[in-house]
């Protein structure tokens, strides 16, 4: 089920930047499973209970977060999907998986 999130308005773009190999800032792992967070913009394995990106916003109070390799974007810790088609999360989603004509290129 996705929602619209209150939390939105705590996303700092300054900070955030997918140029990086997604893994985990905690456990150094790589895998299908990351999630940058939108606040610190420091990327987090897993989303359930007893992941770093969970007590990682139950800890910062870091809420809104972007799986990296699927591109939804999720608020924890309550664990749901943020309504993709949410209009303020659009420059974020083309950041995470830019693409470009040829004509740019």
């Amino acid at each position: 089920m996705t929602s619209s999130c209150p939390y939105l308005d705590t996303i700092n773009r300054t900070l955030l930047d997918f140029d990086f190999e997604p893994s985990c800032s905690i456990t150094l792992e790589s895998s299908p499973h990351i999630y940058g967070c939108l606040i610190c913009g420091k990327f987090f394995r897993g989303k359930g209970k007893q992941t770093p990106a969970y007590t990682h916003s139950v800890e910062e109070g870091h809420c809104v977060y972007v799986h990296l390799t699927k591109g939804k974007f999720w608020c924890l810790p309550d664990d749901y999907e943020i309504d993709k088609s949410e209009p303020s999360l659009q420059d974020i989603r083309l950041a995470l998986h830019p693409t470009f004509t040829s004509t740019q290129v």
